[in-house]
């Protein structure tokens, strides 16, 4: 059996990260809500970077229907627990990792506890649990904790920062919780991607927000993971290079289109206004 071994494990990072940086990521705890679509592979990929403490936190079990695009969904953990699948893979990598569980999910009732302590959070809930995303969101604004908050689209990404000098949640969302939850959720979207490349090849048809139905595919969730977390690290070590909303970031793999942009007034913008009065036409909804 090997003995672990922390700097040798890490080592490759030298020259990208600096002893002191290393030193930084080791001792930080990130919390990451939500081990489904993408939270896993951000999990897997902070170790690989070398954090040492976790908070994170998930209800669910996983099912065949994960297989496209969970990190931990194969055919051994059908059924089983996310976290429990998930803390398995982790220690496996790190046996010194500290990680706390959530297994009901963050609510009013825990959050207080879930953020106590935590350098970065990342937000992996499922889109369609807006008002989870905005309790977390909101909350770490209150505490000064940067929020990474990435979705995967199609063969591309959409991700935003949220910290201190930056728009909150609901200026820049500007959701109407007394409509539909599909309009909500375009609301999102058309925010969260701006750009909107994924619009020019993803069949409309895929889409029934009002049920929680949206298109996926593992290359994309896999890009979001690359930026979601490189820029969870510049948060630790960099957070001066990290642009909070308005600003965001779109890039598809597919049509190799990228933009770093400045959504000013959010979807109070008047292109915005006009994007989701296409987005509802086209959605039919």
């Amino acid at each position: 059996m090997p003995i672990f071994d922390y700097d040798l494990a890490f080592s490759r990072n030298h020259g990208i990260t600096s002893a002191t940086d290393q030193a930084r990521l080791k001792n930080a705890t990130y919390a990451i809500a939500g081990m489904g679509g993408v939270g896993g592979d951000y999990l897997i990929t902070l170790l690989r970077a070398g954090v040492g403490h976790f908070k994170i936190s998930d209800f669910d079990e996983f099912e065949i229907a994960n297989f496209n695009r969970q990190y931990g969904a194969s055919m051994s953990s059908v059924g089983l627990k996310k976290l429990d699948i998930m803390v398995k893979l982790a220690v496996d990598i790190n046996p010194d990792v500290e990680i706390t569980t959530y297994d009901s999910g963050i609510n009013k009732q825990n959050i207080d506890d879930f953020l106590t302590g935590v350098d970065v959070f990342i937000d992996a809930v499922e889109f369609f649990e807006i008002k989870t995303h905005r309790l977390l969101v909101n909350t770490c604004m209150e505490r000064n904790i940067p929020v990474i908050f990435g979705v995967p689209l199609g063969f591309g990404a959409g991700v935003l920062v949220f910290k201190s000098g930056g728009m909150c949640f609901d200026d820049y969302f500007d959701i109407d919780y007394s409509t539909p939850l599909g309009l909500q959720a375009l609301k999102m979207a058309i925010a969260v991607a701006p750009a909107g490349f994924h619009l020019k090849y993803i069949l409309p048809t895929a889409f029934d927000l009002d049920s929680r139905k949206a298109p996926s595919i593992s290359s994309g969730c896999k890009l979001v993971t690359g930026i979601v977390i490189s820029k969870a690290i510049l948060a630790l070590l960099h957070s001066q290079e990290l642009k909070p909303l308005p600003h965001y970031t779109c890039y598809d793999a597919r049509l190799n289109r990228l933009k770093n942009g400045y959504l000013w007034k959010g979807n109070k913008n008047p292109l915005q206004q006009i994007k989701f009065l296409i987005a509802r036409k086209r959605l039919g909804i």
